[in-house]
């Protein structure tokens, strides 16, 4: 028959509770948190295509939008930030209520990065641009088939604007502001 000591039954069980009480005060060490935010851009470059890139894509976006009529304005809300929606579905539903029609494509000339950042300022501004556009492949009809374009309309428009990272179901880059800022008969930025 076997017997088991009680001290020594006593001093392993003393020394497991001691070794699981050490365990369970020692915190896993959190993983340090990375030195910096990697940068939206690694170059004026690198910005400038990605700010064309996003002009144009809300070039065909408004278009498209406008050349259908007006309707399923909220798919501009892809390549523009909150507040500047509101504003474009405005004006996009204006046209359309009009009982105007877009025909052809305002093509983009050029486009000159003004400022750029590595990441967004306190407004989410990572760029600010001007693109001139060619408005002579564009006429405007009336509810009867006519031209609304004025003969002496100017033949390109220059666009400055901000663009921010996009958010979730949007483009990974968005126009946050959007205004005219020229006219005429040849680009100006």
């Amino acid at each position: 028959m076997s017997t088991i000591s009680s001290p020594r039954t006593l001093s392993t069980l003393a020394l497991a509770v001691g070794l699981l009480a050490l365990t369970a005060c020692t915190d896993v060490e959190p993983a340090p948190p990375p030195s910096s935010t990697p940068p939206v851009f690694e170059n004026e470059e690198q910005a400038l295509a990605a700010v064309t890139e996003t002009y144009q894509e809300f070039m065909r976006i408004s278009n498209t939008i406008l050349v259908e009529g007006g309707v399923d304005v909220d798919r501009i809300d892809v390549i523009v930030g909150e507040d500047l929606a509101e504003f474009e579905h405005g004006s996009l539903i204006e046209l359309a209520t009009a009982g105007k029609t877009l025909v052809g494509a305002p093509a983009l000339v050029s486009t000159r990065l003004s400022e750029w950042y590595p990441a967004p300022d306190s407004l989410g501004v990572i760029a600010k641009a001007k693109s001139c556009i060619d408005l002579t492949p564009v006429d405007v009809l009336d509810a009867a088939g006519n031209s609304t374009v004025r003969p002496d309309r100017p033949r390109t428009r220059t666009w400055a604007y901000d663009v921010g990272v996009g958010g979730k179901g949007q483009s990974d880059y968005v126009l946050l502001a959007h205004d005219v800022s020229a006219e005429g008969e040849s680009c100006e930025i």
